[in-house]
């Protein structure tokens, strides 16, 4: 449940191309336009329902500070020499058979993430060069989110392609909407009375840690939270941009498995498919154990029905399995390694994707693959 004292928030942008129809939008107040949203931006919300807001308007465009110009493709182009010739292949003989062709060279196995001098991975960067998709962040620090019947202060942070809430006593993400017509929901937080909803989804979590906002990574198209228990032997970032989060994880005491658990597009059902980054696709009410194909593990859900997808990436190639199973019979789990990765740090990512065409989220993936290291 959720509720926000105070909040300034301007429309989120839509994916490049996607343009969302009707309701669900966020007015120039804050508010969640008719559209139904789980995290609803308004006193006295109840998670799943969407009251309206007494946030204030937004600060005028003219306050709003832009992301620098990509530089165009173009201007990477380079013009041969003046005065350059072909030279004629020479004809093979006859008979004789032709040379075997070079196999295509193997993708570069993802690095793992540098060091700094306190052991800790060294920061990503607070912007992405030529992403694809257009918009900016808006975030509040004043919202709050129902667990275990105490309401508890959250980030609730929009982007183009999706919404998240992050629970600052947790660090725990517990929902995850899309930005697309309907804003369906991911994740669909619940704890007690059914297992618990929520990314990582830990096996065994801390009971507490302090999530705070690194300020000085703050630009339009990026946020980064951090979390860390008090006896320190916990730590990870969140690192949002408009295109996805990276989860980092810097040090645990026990093996971890980061993990998804929730519901594709609001509900686990058999238009649900769980496909892996080779194209193999099952259906999503179907457990699934072993290693995901590298370089860089990832796999979607795609919901056949809304026409969206969830790309879930651990960001090294290993040789431990991945578990997926449905638990109480309505909610997905899955979990990278199986919940026994001890070599940290260690980075995943997640976003959302406007379609559930493969060669369109193979896309969008390998973008993320290749900006995150």
């Amino acid at each position: 449940m959720l509720d926000i004292e105070s909040a300034a928030l301007e429309p989120a942008a839509t994916d490049a191309g996607a343009a969302p129809s009707g309701g669900g939008s966020i007015d120039p107040a804050g508010a969640l336009g008719d559209g139904e949203s789980p995290g609803a931006l308004g006193a006295g919300a109840t998670g799943g329902e969407a009251p309206s807001s007494d946030a204030p308007s937004a600060p005028a465009a003219a306050d709003t500070p832009t992301a620098p110009s990509a530089p165009l493709a173009g201007d990477q182009t380079s013009t041969p020499g003046a005065g350059a010739t072909a030279t004629p292949t020479a004809a093979a003989d006859a008979g004789a058979s032709p040379a075997p062709s070079a196999p295509p060279p193997s993708p570069e196995p993802p690095q793992d993430p540098p060091l700094d001098e306190n052991g800790l991975a060294v920061a990503l960067p607070n912007d992405l060069i030529d992403a694809p998709v257009s918009g900016e962040i808006i975030f509040s620090e004043e919202a709050s989110w129902e667990v275990d019947g105490v309401f508890r202060p959250t980030f609730e942070v929009h982007t183009p392609t999706a919404s998240y809430w992050v629970v600052k006593s947790l660090g725990t993400m517990v929902s995850l909407q899309d930005a697309y017509s309907g804003r369906l929901q991911w994740i669909d937080f619940s704890s007690g009375f059914r297992p618990l909803r929520n990314i990582p989804a830990l096996a065994a979590p801390p009971a507490s840690v302090t999530t705070v906002l690194d300020r000085d990574s703050q630009t339009p198209t990026h946020l980064r939270l951090t979390s860390e228990s008090a006896d320190g032997a916990w730590r990870w970032v969140w690192d949002i941009y408009i295109t996805h989060v990276t989860f980092t994880i810097d040090r645990a005491p026990v093996p971890i498995g980061f993990s998804y658990r929730g519901v594709p597009a609001g509900l686990l059902g058999m238009e649900d498919q769980l496909v892996q980054s080779d194209g193999t696709t099952q259906g999503a009410r179907n457990s699934f154990n072993a290693d995901v194909p590298g370089p860089a593990e990832w796999v979607y859900f795609a919901d056949t029905a809304a026409g969206r997808s969830l790309f879930l990436m651990q960001h090294r190639d290993d040789g431990l399995p991945e578990a997926y199973q449905v638990r109480d019979n309505d909610s997905a789990a899955f979990s990278f390694g199986g919940g026994a990765i001890t070599a940290l740090p260690l980075r995943f990512s997640l976003g959302l994707v406007d379609s559930t065409d493969h060669t369109t989220v193979s896309q969008r993936a390998a973008y993320v693959a290749g900006a995150i290291h």
